[in-house]
């Protein structure tokens, strides 16, 4: 149940906090009070998208907040526990905030969500129908989900949802494997070829740099044998940089006695010395490695040569070419025993396809069953609803293809997620009218009443405690506006139900009556929301009835209007 909600610097609200009771809640208030924000900010923290211009002008920032008692959502509780986040006194705070350059942070209990968390944890905790959208009942995926609801079948629907799933991955495994024969010799020469090629060459993975290395010494060998006697004769040479060095020794070594200072130098002398011996010993060796052979330059260069030729084939590395006769031999011994496995696919399939068509038939016939129920019950709500004469069926079609999974009776019919049938509500309005989908000849207060009436209905299986009506009342008046408000109040005895409304009638049947009105704070337009005490809500209620010259006669009648309601 929705508690509290907090809105701040949303479209022309500045700071507002709405504390929402149980049962009936009503919100009236003039055309553009701001009625209709209150909803679109509970759209925005559910999860809705919203554009960047509903941020109150001059703020960078928009902030809703909605608290929920969880205590009777087993569901909400469940997806909390598989989201890892604690909720431990019953109380869930929602949290969005949007942000002028139009990105946002979503929160669930204080823990940063993505907004597709908001959205999914929403779908347990408030239903909202809106006078022009009816989104819902517009949908036939939805009437599907509230036909399946109502008749307690989705068990039945998960299980064939599953049967589903595991046929298409073993059809995709089959479509991977089925490949005809002139193809499957023909991988299975190319495969040989490459493992042989690759295994053959015996590629280390640092070879290649190594090659280059080695090639690169071979074609400078000259220049470096040229650099390497000069540099041997600098150190090594009668007047060369050793001999030199070690005079220099000596005669340190020969003053050490006198001056302790020496010392540091004759060390600095000797390491150089040690440094520049061991540079001479590499020089000197350095010439005989050097290998002018024309013999090994052509084998490096046929080597190198190679490793391109099976990198332009196999990948862009020698790991990768090592890699490419992995995957060919996986493949090949994948192709070689191919057969078995694509029997042993096949024979699942033929299992799976036999259990789908079980549990589908069988799930068709409880939806016929569900939908006789459904249908008469909603008649009948209707005709409450001032809405008599009016037919109501629920189309339960299979549809026909060559290529549909399940065969009966000489006909294949395709298989879907959630079974066989395409459901859709269907409506004849009046009398010797057609019966036609819903969405395309229902106005906007049918719409209405036909969404109340299957609320009633499915109201048992339905696990969202919180319903909202944004003026769903539009367009009925007179007997029919009080029976809708009976309806709703009804309703309200099992569920929170928060409502815009226009109409006295239903108005007056309110436990909680809320007056949304518009001011100025300063300079600014804002939102403000007052809980009426029963004076006030006999005054509003005449208001409703009479305008703004509210009369002595108006005030009397409101005041009977909501004696009756209490009665």
């Amino acid at each position: 149940m929705l508690q509290e909600l907090r809105i701040k610097n949303f479209v022309i609200i500045e700071d507002l906090t709405i504390v929402f009771t149980d049962g009936l809640n009503i919100l009236t208030g003039e055309t553009g009070a701001g009625k209709s924000i209150l909803i679109d900010a509970i759209s925005a923290v559910l999860g809705e998208k919203m554009p960047a211009d509903v941020i109150r002008t001059g703020f960078e920032k928009a902030v809703i907040e909605a608290i929920f008692d969880t205590t009777n959502s087993i569901g909400v509780l469940d997806l909390l526990k598989e989201m890892g986040i604690d909720n431990d006194d019953d109380t869930l705070m929602l949290r969005r905030e949007l942000f002028s350059n139009g990105k946002g942070r979503c929160f669930i209990n204080a823990v940063q969500v993505p907004v597709a968390k908001l959205k999914e944890i929403s779908e347990y905790l408030i239903d909202i129908h809106g006078q022009n959208e009816h989104q819902n009942m517009a949908k036939t995926s939805k009437h599907r989900e509230l036909l399946d609801s109502f008749g307690n079948l989705l068990n039945e629907v998960n299980e064939i949802r599953s049967v589903y799933n595991n046929l298409n991955q073993v059809r995709e495994k089959l479509s991977s494997m089925q490949i005809d024969e002139k193809e499957k010799q023909r991988r299975i020469e190319f495969n040989n070829y490459a493992i042989r090629e690759i295994n053959e060459a015996k590629l280390n993975l640092n070879e290649e740099a190594d090659l280059r290395s080695e090639a690169n010494i071979m074609a400078n060998s000259e220049k470096l044998f040229t650099a390497m006697g000069k540099v041997s004769e600098i150190l090594n040479g009668d007047d060369g940089v050793l001999r030199l060095l070690k005079k220099a020794d000596q005669n340190l070594g020969g003053v050490l006695e006198y001056d302790p200072e020496i010392s540091n130098v004759s060390e600095n002398v000797m390491n150089a010395l040690l440094s520049l011996e061991d540079a001479a010993y590499f020089v000197r060796n350095y010439s005989d490695r050097i290998d002018f052979s024309p013999e090994k330059i052509n084998s490096i260069e046929e080597r190198l040569a190679l490793i391109g030729s099976l990198k332009k084939k196999y990948g862009d590395s020698i790991e990768a070419v090592l890699d490419y006769a992995e995957k060919a031999t996986r493949e090949l011994e994948a192709i070689m025993s191919g057969d078995e496995e694509i029997e042993r696919l096949q024979n699942d399939e033929k299992v799976l396809v036999k259990e789908a068509k079980t549990k589908a038939f069988a799930l068709s016939q409880k939806r016929s069953k569900a939908a006789e129920v459904l249908e008469k019950k909603v008649i009948s709500e209707l005709n409450d609803l001032g809405m008599s004469g009016t037919k109501f069926k629920v189309s339960l079609k299979m549809e026909i293809a060559n290529d549909g999974e399940i065969e009966s009776e000489g006909k294949r019919y395709i298989l879907y997620p959630h079974g066989l049938d395409k459901i859709e509500f269907m409506i004849a309005a009046n009398e010797g009218e057609e019966l036609r989908p819903l969405n395309k000849v229902a106005s906007g207060g049918e719409m209405s009443r036909l969404m109340l009436a299957i609320k009633n209905v499915i109201l048992s299986s339905d696990v969202v405690e919180t319903l909202i009506f944004d003026e769903v009342d539009a367009g009925i008046g007179g007997k029919t506006a009080d029976v809708v408000g009976k309806k709703l109040k009804s309703l309200s005895n099992t569920r929170q139900v928060l409502l815009i409304t226009h109409l006295p009638q239903i108005a007056s049947m309110s436990k909680t009556h809320y007056f949304i009105q518009k001011g100025k704070t300063g300079e600014r337009v804002t939102t403000s929301v007052k809980i009426l005490n029963r004076k006030e809500k006999v005054r509003e209620i005449a208001r409703m009835l009479a305008g703004e010259k509210i009369t002595e006669l108006s005030l009397q009648h409101a005041e009977e209007m909501i004696a009756m309601s209490e009665k």
